[in-house]
């Protein structure tokens, strides 16, 4: 089994060295992970993201743990990259500098709202729910202009308080959807929205059949930000994969995509 979406340190609103994530996943039985840390830059402006200058401290280490636990498990490095059309020349630097083994993108502040934070006004109730949910997919839509990434996150992180638009947007997501397949990009599948008050994963098992219907390759993540969350939920995320059809899960290594079973 794999947890392909780890946090570290690195990204200051997350517990724990990186051995304990690596010991946490041996005790677990994953047999493969990959430490995917946040590169934001709004959060990096409040100090709740890694830095671009902190970037190679980070791939190096994780090098270094690779090696010293190879006969435990593959640990592989990536980045959870936050959109921002402002800064995509930026990305597209740092992701041609260093050997990655994946890259990954997200979306958590949408035409700069922010949609994740617990502090946030989306949080509290405030904002136009239809409004926040069309910007949302709107920028996501934008986001799959750009080609430096390989694999989605939470990709449906929006519905993360709950909250519920009036009118559908099925029609926008399945327009996301057909993009992610034209591109040969990889969906994730993050448990860690077990956690949240919507209490389901990301995305919604409707859009993980979507995803198996138009052949797109899907991943799992436990978007874990402290050792114990290393394959949570995993119980309840697993049944529900092969309920969609799925019966391999995507790896990456230097970037390029394989497939191991479920």
């Amino acid at each position: 089994m794999i947890d392909y979406h780890l946090h570290t340190l690195f990204c200051n609103h997350a517990s724990g060295s990186m051995e304990q994530y690596i010991r946490s996943a041996a005790d677990s039985g994953i047999g493969e992970i990959c430490f995917l840390d946040h590169l934001t830059v709004q959060a990096a402006e409040k100090g709740l993201s890694m830095t671009v200058k902190e970037i190679p401290y980070y791939f190096q280490a994780v090098r270094v743990l690779k090696q010293k636990y190879r006969h435990a498990l593959n640990i592989k490095v990536g980045l959870e990259i936050d959109f921002n059309p402002d800064h995509t020349g930026l990305f597209q630097e740092v992701v041609g500098t260093y050997a990655f083994d994946v890259i990954a993108t997200g979306l958590h502040f949408p035409g700069g709202m922010d949609v994740v934070s617990r502090r946030s006004s989306w949080c509290f109730g405030e904002k136009d729910t239809d409004y926040v949910f069309g910007l949302y997919f709107e920028q996501l839509e934008k986001m799959l202009d750009y080609t430096y990434f390989d694999v989605i996150c939470h990709i449906d992180l929006v519905k993360k308080f709950g909250r519920k638009p009036s009118r559908s947007f099925e029609r926008a997501v399945d327009e996301i959807l057909s993009k992610i397949k034209e591109k040969d990009l990889t969906v994730e599948v993050n448990t860690n929205g077990y956690n949240h008050p919507i209490q389901k994963p990301y995305p919604s098992l409707d859009i993980i059949r979507k995803c198996h219907e138009k052949g797109i390759s899907i991943t799992l993540g436990s978007d874990a930000h402290k050792p114990a969350d290393v394959g949570q939920h995993y119980e309840r995320a697993l049944p529900m994969i092969l309920s969609a059809g799925y019966r391999n899960l995507a790896t990456f290594t230097k970037r390029k995509r394989s497939e191991i079973p479920i």
